[in-house]
């Protein structure tokens, strides 16, 4: 019923005012990531420009997202990784909640803590053969973060890591309705949620605006040493919700006598 009036007043959830007043809140992890992404001083216009903020100093639910201390309680992350191919026995696992921005900082660290990278014996060292491509798992976490359905409460974005693979799953299915899996990404339309909270991590350049994400995770994927076709990132998506499945490289999932392994 949410999203029906949403879309029947031509209004998206990020961009709702609240009764949260700006004057209340900081953004102090804002402001510090976008100096160091961009190279530029940060202004609190920024704030307003963005719609992060009304004109009459509220935040919108975008503007709470990006709070240092976001009021949103089903801004969460839950992590796991798994022992094996499939749910079982958790190694390890960590639950977050708050600011999308910080959000996305501990995904990356659980997922660089809780995967390994082989290494190839070389003459003068060695070579890293990284699990998964850094950016690609970036790209999906992301897409995940930014493409998601708020208005599901109680819900939260899922980071599974497995042996062979791991698993991003969010709330919300396509914007448009359609399947993902019965699309050609290559031809996926740019229809977004959440455009403002897009707009803001295209200006953090997170993602781009043309809606290449999903060929970006491929695309990155390909580039690993070692990639087979059947390694290829998988889409699916139901109308409740939307998954990425990002599969490791082959020269990392069996190790032999003149390669090691090594857990960061």
């Amino acid at each position: 019923m949410v999203r029906l009036v949403l879309k029947g007043s031509n209004k998206t959830y990020d961009s709702l005012h609240t009764d949260y007043k700006a004057e209340d809140y900081s953004f102090t992890i804002l402001a510090n990531t976008f100096k160091k992404r961009t190279n530029q001083e940060w202004d609190k216009k920024y704030l307003l420009s963005f719609g992060l903020v009304t004109g009459t100093g509220n935040l919108t639910n975008a503007g709470a997202l990006f709070a240092d201390d976001c009021p949103l309680w089903q801004s969460r992350l839950y992590c796991t990784r798994w022992d094996g191919k499939e749910k079982g026995d958790a190694i390890n696992d960590a639950e977050f909640t708050g600011n999308v921005l910080m959000l996305l900082r501990e995904a990356m660290n659980f997922v660089k803590s809780n995967t390994k990278r082989g290494w190839e014996k070389l003459p003068d060292g060695r070579k890293n053969k990284p699990e998964y491509a850094e950016r690609a798992v970036l790209e999906a976490m992301v897409n995940h973060f930014i493409h998601r359905d708020y208005t599901v409460m109680g819900s939260e974005v899922h980071l599974d890591i497995y042996d062979d693979r791991l698993t991003v799953t969010s709330p919300g299915g396509m914007y448009n309705g359609l399947l993902i899996q019965n699309l050609d990404i290559a031809d996926v339309s740019s229809e977004r949620r959440n455009p403002i909270l897009a707009n803001v991590m295209a200006q953090l350049d997170y993602m781009e605006k043309r809606g290449s994400g999903l060929t970006r995770i491929c695309n990155e994927t390909k580039a690993l040493e070692g990639y087979k076709d059947e390694l290829k990132p998988v889409f699916k998506s139901t109308p409740t919700q939307f998954q990425t499945v990002i599969f490791a490289s082959s020269d990392t999932q069996n190790v032999g006598d003149h390669v090691g392994d090594e857990t960061h």
